[in-house]
């Protein structure tokens, strides 16, 4: 992967070099490895900044996306040897596995929730039995923990799987704000800016920005 980002570098440099160097070439380059546009413009101190945390940032990416695929893996073994869970479940499944130690349990507490509302405020018991067998869990989307070990073993896994998946859109966050920040960088340092004082009245001074297009 740093092989692949260092040819790309090296493309986008000299694609700057050979082509019209423009306010677009140089944003064009910055969207697609941030920091390339800085160094094309020799602002290499602030482009090697932006091309380190592009680095970093791209590494967290697909390292954190190879852990969520492993973890993934992991809990859903971990779940099948344990809890007689399918492998080929939803993920809604799987997090109903992580709340209730069983199916029965669950079916039961939505046995309550159904019967308070269909039957007792309502009264409707086809309604019932229609949302009973829509909702509840039977053959293989049954499930038990051997025991609560397992069960709190298993959120274990899945926690540490979630906080991978945040870390793993923290990254791609910082990726695309990185590319936000690197275009309006290149934008504004690829115009000809000219800043110069005058006076203004009897005793004061006024600072002038000229930008040229």
């Amino acid at each position: 992967m740093k092989r692949c980002l260092l040819l790309l570098l090296l493309m986008l440099l000299l694609s700057g070099s050979l082509f019209a160097q423009s306010r677009l070439a140089y944003m064009g380059m910055s969207a697609l490895l941030p920091g390339s546009g800085e160094i094309a413009l020799g602002n290499t101190n602030r482009g090697v900044v932006l091309l380190a945390s592009e680095i970093l940032a791209t590494y967290a990416f697909f390292k954190t996306q190879q852990d969520m695929s492993l973890q993934k893996d992991n809990y859903k073994r971990y779940a099948f040897r344990y809890a007689g869970v399918p492998m080929d479940m939803p993920q809604n499944h799987y997090q109903a596995v992580q709340s209730y130690i069983s199916s029965q349990d669950y079916n039961l507490y939505l046995e309550m929730i159904a019967r308070n509302y269909y039957l007792i405020t309502y009264y409707n018991p086809e309604g019932y039995e229609e949302f009973m067998a829509a909702e509840s869990f039977s053959g293989d989307e049954e499930w038990a923990w051997q025991s609560e070990m397992h069960w709190q073993k298993y959120t274990d896994l899945r926690t540490k799987h979630q906080k991978t998946k945040i870390n793993h859109n923290l990254a791609l966050g910082v990726m695309l704000l990185n590319r936000a920040i690197s275009v309006v960088d290149t934008a504004l340092l690829s115009r000809k800016v000219n800043l110069y004082a005058q006076p203004s009245g009897f005793d004061g001074m006024m600072l002038n920005c000229e930008m040229r297009f």
